[in-house]
This record gives structure tokens, sequence and C-alpha cells, in this order.
């Protein structure tokens, strides 16, 4: 039975920037996660886009979800009480000397950024035994997302850009959940299995595994939510032992970027979620992909 997913309320916020040349430029910063209700546990994809709708070219230093110097975000549960939010802290390289003013965004470009958001909100858990670093129970959220764009050089003071706040809910998972939620857990913890098959550790097994389950679920359930995001995050993951047996040499090193299935697996996927941030999130997998295919 295809899914049929609610389309969340997106909502906007122009900020004025006053630039050197005196014009007018203006930022709109729009947020979503592309449906109101999630089971726990089913990945929330949050996509954000950043226009310039002003007649001059801003510029900004970074537009990941992720780096803490770019965003600021800050979620809420039903109650009032605030959950943790993580993130990294980005260092912007200039590529060329002298004056440094980050990346252009001329009129009429869209930027675009999304994240599983249990991979940076939420209490923190063992991410070699759970599928996110962070855990979202189940409640009602308020999500609120600002950017700080910058219009000159490295130490102007950052230009706030606000989305107005989102909400969506995070219901119990049903039993039929409940069992896919386990079964990827369960794969997720092959990275600590020692037990030798055939020689090797279980746990370098982990990547066929991850392909042969998505291969098979997309045939089955393309519309499954966790698709994109274990084509994205989950094919990343390593475990100490895996890494000992690579850098020893006893294993080639799995390279997700390079692997014809993975890319193949990427674009059905992006086919089927296209116009949803998850698809966003798959595209983003893919154009990694073809960077790294490309540098080669």
């Amino acid at each position: 039975m295809e899914r049929r997913v609610t389309i969340a309320l997106i909502c906007a916020t122009v900020a004025t920037l006053v630039p050197t040349s005196g014009a007018a430029q203006q930022l709109v910063l729009t947020v979503g996660v592309g449906k109101t209700e999630f089971f726990e546990d089913e990945p929330v994809y949050l996509l954000a886009r950043l226009q310039n709708l002003g007649p001059d070219t801003t510029w900004v230093y970074s537009f990941g979800l992720a780096s803490v110097d770019a965003f600021t975000i800050s979620a809420r549960r039903g109650d009032g009480q605030e959950v943790p939010v993580g993130g990294a802290s980005v260092n912007y390289i200039c590529a060329r000397p002298g004056p440094c003013r980050g990346k252009p965004v001329p009129p009429g470009v869209n930027l675009l950024s999304t994240i599983a958001l249990q991979d940076i909100a939420g209490d923190g858990q063992n991410i070699l035994r759970h599928l996110y670093a962070h855990h979202l129970a189940p409640d009602r959220y308020e999500l609120r997302v600002g950017f700080r764009a910058r219009g000159g050089a490295l130490d102007t003071t950052p230009l706030a850009v606000q989305a107005a706040p989102i909400a969506f809910r995070i219901r119990t998972r049903t039993a039929a959940e409940e069992d896919e939620v386990r079964e990827l857990e369960t794969m997720r913890r092959m990275l600590l299995d020692t037990t030798r098959v055939a020689a090797h550790p279980r746990a370098l097994g982990y990547q066929a595994a991850l392909i042969h389950w998505v291969e098979r679920r997309l045939s089955e359930e393309p519309d499954d939510p966790f698709l994109p995001f274990l084509l994205q995050s989950g094919i990343y993951m390593w475990g100490k032992l895996t890494e000992e047996w690579v850098l020893a040499g006893k294993v080639p090193r799995f390279d997700p970027d390079t692997s014809a299935m993975v890319s193949r697996l990427r674009l059905g996927v992006i086919e089927r979620n296209k116009r949803l941030p998850a698809g966003l999130t798959s595209s983003k997998a893919c154009l990694l992909d073809i960077g790294a295919k490309s540098s080669r």
C-alpha cells in the first residue's frame, strides 16, 4: 500500500541585509520536515532552504545544518522542556589569498541543506547500538531554526535570518514498526560482533548486509522512510574492529561513493522521494558519489 505523506506547513521569514553597495538584499530562510507526524525512531529529515530574492549577490561561509557556526537550532517538547541540540564547529578556509568573503549567493539562487534531526537533536545514545546518536521520545515538538549570514570579511558581524517555528509529533511505534527498528538496530550491532565467519569477524559484513537489506526493501516497500538515511549515513558507519582490519591491510576499505550498487540504490530512492526532504538527503549522497568518481 502506498504511503501517503502529509506535507507540513513550511514557513519563511524575510530578513533585510545591508551590503556595502547600499542596495537592499533579501534572504529568505524556509525550513520543513515533510510531514506532521512520525513514529518513534523514524528519521525526521530536516530541510533548510536559503533564497536570495534581492538584486545583489550576498555571501555566506557555510550552509550545513550540522554546523553550529552557521545554524542555531532549538527544539522544545510539548511541555516546554528544551531538547539537547548539538552539531559540529566548521572553520571556513578561503580558497584564495586576500580578503575573504565566503561563498557567493547570486540573486535568485537557492542553497539547500538537509539532515536527519536525530543526528544532532535529542538525548544522547550509543550510535553503534542504535540508529542515531540521539533519541527523540514520543511527544510534540516545536523547532526553531536560524542562520547566520555574513556580508563581507571573516570578522564581519553575523547577520541573522530566522525561519518561523515548525511543529510535529512523534508517536509510539506500531508492532510492525517496532519489528523494523529492532531489525535495523540488530544490523547496526554487527559492527561490534567479533564472531568469526569464514575466518573474518562478522563485523566486516555490515555494509554488505545493509546493501542487501536496502535492495530488498526498495523492491518490497520503496517508500520506507529509512532508505535515504541508511544510504546517506548508515552506509558510512565503521566499528573499531573493521577499522583495525582495514588499517592492517587485511581487508580493503569499502568506499560507498565509488560503489555502483550504492549509486543505483541511491538513484532509486531519489526517484521515489524527489519532492520530499528525504529525496534531498539521497541527492546529497549521490553528489558525493559523483564527486568521488570524478576525482579518481
